[in-house]
């Protein structure tokens, strides 16, 4: 039984690591200047402009597919200037750009959204991932992990002990 705990926490942790690697690969090649990482860019949502496809908190993957291949009704992620990234909802295609809307918007963005400000077209939502890193920041949850680690060693070391003992 034993053996098939440790198997299974084994693979589970394994897993872990490899999304948490592919996580960050994916954030930090995502500049909208960025290459992406194999075609996909990742971002945290700070507003809740597109809900309720989206809220703020939650992490968006975009899938970086040609400009022309996007239509009316894809949610898309753009840069209307050098600090902001936006991603909301193509309402309409115009020969000028992209003209944009978040879902929970009453009006249409101010920036029509052309080639050299398109970064990718959002292909999956991640609930809450983008509050992970605020939450690594607790300390409490810090102390919380500590205290469970440590916890584990202590009760490890008395199971050791007391096989020691039983096997004398």
């Amino acid at each position: 039984m034993k053996k098939t705990v440790h198997a299974i926490l084994n693979i589970l942790g394994t897993i872990l690591i490899f999304v948490v690697l592919i996580g960050i690969l994916v954030n930090a090649n995502s500049a909208p200047e960025g290459k992406g990482f194999f075609g996909f860019k990742g971002y945290t949502v700070l507003s809740n402009s597109m809900q309720p496809t989206f809220s703020a908190g939650d992490y968006v993957v975009d899938k970086m597919v040609a400009y022309d291949e996007i239509k009316k009704g894809d949610v898309v992620s753009y840069y209307p200037d050098d600090y902001t990234i936006v991603t909301h909802r193509v309402k309409e295609v115009t020969p000028q750009g992209f003209i944009m809307q978040g879902d929970a918007n009453n009006a249409q963005d101010d920036f029509t959204v052309t080639k050299d400000h398109y970064i990718g077209k959002m292909i999956l939502v991640i609930p809450m991932l983008g509050r992970l890193p605020d939450l690594l920041m607790n300390k409490y949850l810090w102390i919380a992990g500590a205290i469970l680690i440590l916890g584990i060693v202590i009760y490890g070391e008395f199971q050791r002990r007391a096989q020691r003992r039983e096997g004398v």
